[in-house]
């Protein structure tokens, strides 16, 4: 069995990530990244990427809408090159508030 969790998208990257350092020690196995409101998801991802050693990254998820297929492709082999292996890609329609907001 794995253990994930989401990675809360409202306050500071860096606050999170430091949180996530401790949840992985703790024994978390995942963590997924939203891509709503905030940052990038590919961004965050590979700040807790370099910040951590074992914790697999996904993308939970990553709209479809708002990028080409190659440059998701490319995306997320570069995202899983950085990270050693460790990223999971997670895609998806999200929604209208997201998409058109």
């Amino acid at each position: 069995m794995k253990i994930s969790m989401l990675l809360n998208y409202a306050g500071g990257m860096k606050e999170r990530t430091a949180e996530l350092k401790e949840f992985e020690k703790a024994g978390l196995d995942v963590v997924w990244v939203p891509e709503a409101y905030s940052y990038d998801a590919p961004t965050a991802m590979g700040y807790i990427a370099a910040n951590t050693e074992k914790l697999i990254i996904a993308s939970g998820i990553m709209p479809v809408f708002t990028r080409t297929p190659s440059l998701l492709a490319m995306t997320a082999a570069g995202v899983d090159y950085l990270s050693d292996g460790r990223a999971m890609l997670g895609l998806g329609a999200s929604g209208p508030q997201v998409i058109e907001g």
